[in-house]
């Protein structure tokens, strides 16, 4: 009983504007772990935090050994490969994308799983972007940059495609505006931002969208704007009590993870000159 309720309180934390909470899922999850060191939530939820905080060897073995004592199972089991093959593709691209292709294998025969083709498609492509922008010192520069421009097209592919699966999967369109504005010949700056709105549009939390958004908008000196997208990006990692309103002791412990949207806001309001509003509200008290 005991242990399911950890398990519950794990998961609540881990997923509650992460990675804020990460260090109470810990604690349930260590104890969970010490109990059973098999239990596949105890080590997929682990799995997460260290994935979080891009330990990514760390995490890549407990999901691995998670894995493997769901071999046949396409719900958790085949999540646990996923995000192992994943982890394993930040350590090595080449043999992460080979992982995620075989998931993929198999995900492509399973109805009503589109959001995890579309997850699993989109990171193959995003393997293929980071091999796009590595060098190797035994090539010269001639050779790498065909090379390159190959595995950035073969991003372009996967991405697009991923929507295809999931027309709403931000991420997708994220790594589509960084595309058209980084890779593109010509670069396509309107077509970027429009990918760049549509995925702060889905999801308040893809942070890159929403830094390049507001990069634009302050280039534009378009102030309101900038506010709207800052605020929205302060509010999709839980504002300053990370969804623990009410709870004053620990608001103060969480850092902002996106630090650039607070100081956006911050020269919005020197703008606007409101600093006298701002420094002197009761709840910002503290916070300078």
């Amino acid at each position: 009983m005991r242990k399911a309720f950890h398990i519950i309180l794990a998961t609540s934390f881990i997923h509650l504007f992460p990675p804020k909470h990460h260090p109470r899922a810990l604690y349930f999850l260590n104890d969970i772990l010490k109990q059973d060191p098999t239990n596949v939530d105890g080590l997929i939820g682990k799995g997460y935090v260290f994935q979080h905080a891009k330990k990514w060897e760390e995490a890549e073995a407990l999901f691995a050994q998670a894995a493997e004592q769901l071999p046949g199972d396409m719900d958790k089991g085949l999540g646990a490969k996923e995000e192992s093959a994943w982890c394993l593709s930040r350590i090595h691209a080449n043999a992460g994308v080979d992982a995620l292709k075989e998931v993929f294998e198999t995900l492509k025969d399973i109805e009503d799983r589109d959001i995890d083709k579309a997850r699993c498609l989109w990171r193959i492509g995003r393997c293929y972007w980071d091999l796009g922008g590595m060098t190797t010192r035994n090539f010269n520069l001639a050779l790498l940059i065909p090379i390159a421009g190959e595995s950035r097209e073969e991003s372009f592919k996967y991405f697009i495609t991923s929507l295809k699966h999931n027309r709403e999967y931000a991420p997708a369109y994220t790594s589509l505006g960084v595309y058209y504005s980084e890779h593109a010949s010509p670069p396509d700056p309107t077509r970027a931002s429009k990918c760049f709105q549509k995925a702060f549009e889905l999801d308040a939390r893809e942070a890159e969208a929403a830094r390049r958004l507001a990069e634009g908008f302050a280039d534009e000196r378009e102030w309101d704007l900038v506010e709207v997208v800052a605020r929205r990006t302060i509010d999709g990692e839980g504002g300053m009590g990370a969804g623990m309103e009410g709870d004053g002791a620990a608001s103060g412990k969480y850092l902002p993870t996106n630090a650039w949207a607070w100081k956006a806001l911050g020269v919005v309001e020197l703008v606007k000159d409101r600093t006298y509003d701002v420094y002197f509200q009761p709840d910002f008290i503290g916070h300078r």
